[in-house]
């Protein structure tokens, strides 16, 4: 409100308009005032594994046919953006979680920006610049729950950071993004750092088929009172299990400080209504555990690969100001239908029977999902999706002569998007 109310006192007239949202500008193009919001409503359907007699039952053998089952709002964002002179801004908050979540740690992105050179000069709390679907919005990734290259896995808790980061095109072809951030949310002590970058190229970008390749790395290290720097991952949608892989100073005479060190590829091609793309990430967390009564370092893997193709004729968005892929326009009056299916595995190498750093006392400790979806955009602006999930766990055995510990888990998941 105090910065619409600073533009319109500074304009001569501002137009009311509606596109994807209410947007309020003045004549001299110095003020601009967008309204957004959108709305993710879920149903899930859950069927865990049963438990088994050769070992003690554990991931989705311990829930109940009804647990984490039914309805829940995952999203419910109220989202301000706009420009004053040659500041940006843009403030997002969402309401879904603020049950549990308060304000601010309810808040996603909070930032002011001003065009610097070539790129864009961002403060504030956004995401670190990492990673094709980490960065691309959540009304625009493919499938219900991001892959494990993302905070969904290898950058678990840490989506939105606090700091400062720039960003920017070099040539058409050729972009970067840099950032130095707090490892906190709004509402935490600024505690600990993260830092790193982004690089993006096209080396093909025509009319119906673009090939993107990029790669990022980061540095995230933490304290007693940050967050963790840590690699959790999902399986079986977001209402699923959660699996450690590795905590950096959880070793017993850690020190106070550790660090998870990150880097990772990414690479996309799109010809037409076909789109394929992938992502391999290589992380090594500190300190995550005892061996030879020394700490030891843990290193995880993490990979997909998906493809995806539009049915009625699509071809795939491409964002060049964020490196990553946006909504379709449907082209027909039925509206745009995409059908998907995508590879997960994330796993640490470290484990074993006389390492421990995922803390499950076996010989390995692996995740991989094979998640299936259908999407259907009967407007630019609404979405069904109805997603598949097939995961594994696989924690091998406590000891020579035991079986080998599994949970066999699939989840259905359906979605109602809206957005303005």
């Amino acid at each position: 409100m105090a910065l619409t109310h600073i533009g319109i006192t500074n304009c001569q007239a501002v137009n009311f308009s509606y596109k994807n949202g209410l947007r309020i500008k003045s004549d001299n193009g110095n003020f601009e005032l967008g309204l957004n919001g959108r709305g993710h409503f879920d149903t899930h359907w859950l069927y865990p594994d049963n438990a088994s007699s050769d070992y003690p039952a554990f991931g989705s053998q311990l829930l109940h046919a009804d647990d984490r089952e039914g309805f829940n709002w995952r999203r419910t964002y109220a989202t301000v953006t706009g420009k004053i002179h040659r500041v940006n801004f843009k403030f997002e908050n969402d309401f879904a979680v603020n049950a549990t979540t308060a304000f601010p740690h309810s808040l996603r992105e909070a930032w002011v920006a001003t065009q610097l050179g070539p790129g864009q000069l961002t403060i504030g709390q956004f995401k670190p610049y990492r990673g094709l679907e980490e960065i691309t919005s959540s009304n625009e990734i493919t499938l219900m729950e991001r892959p494990s290259t993302s905070s969904t896995g290898i950058y678990s808790g840490r989506q939105f950071l606090t700091g400062i980061g720039y960003r920017g095109l070099i040539r058409e072809n050729l972009g970067f993004g840099l950032y130095v951030m707090s490892l906190a949310h709004f509402g935490l002590p600024v505690e600990g750092t993260s830092y790193g970058g982004r690089a993006v190229w096209l080396p093909l970008d025509r009319e119906g088929q673009l090939i993107h390749l990029g790669f990022s790395i980061s540095r995230d290290t933490a304290n007693r009172n940050s967050l963790s720097a840590k690699i959790t991952d999902i399986y079986g949608g977001r209402l699923g299990i959660n699996q450690s892989l590795g905590v950096a100073g959880a070793s017993p005479g850690a020190p106070d400080h550790n660090s998870q060190s990150t880097f990772a590829a990414e690479t996309a091609y799109a010809i037409g209504p076909l789109t394929l793309q992938g992502e391999y990430a290589l992380s090594r967390l500190d300190n995550t555990h005892l061996a030879g009564g020394h700490p030891h370092d843990s290193t995880i893997q993490a990979f997909y690969t998906q493809a995806s193709w539009f049915l009625t004729g699509e071809t795939a968005v491409y964002r060049k100001d964020r490196g990553a892929f946006g909504k379709p326009q449907p082209i027909s009056k039925w509206g745009a239908l995409e059908l998907v299916g995508r590879y997960d595995l994330a796993e640490n190498f470290s484990q074993s029977l006389n390492a421990n750093p995922c803390k499950t006392g076996t010989s390995k400790c692996q995740v991989q999902i094979i998640t299936l979806g259908a999407n259907w955009y009967p407007y630019s602006n609404i979405r069904l999706m109805l997603n598949y999930y097939l995961a594994d766990a696989m924690l091998g055995h406590s000891s020579h002569d035991t079986a080998a510990r599994t949970d066999h888990f699939s989840v259905l998941s359906v979605r109602t998007q809206i957005s303005f």
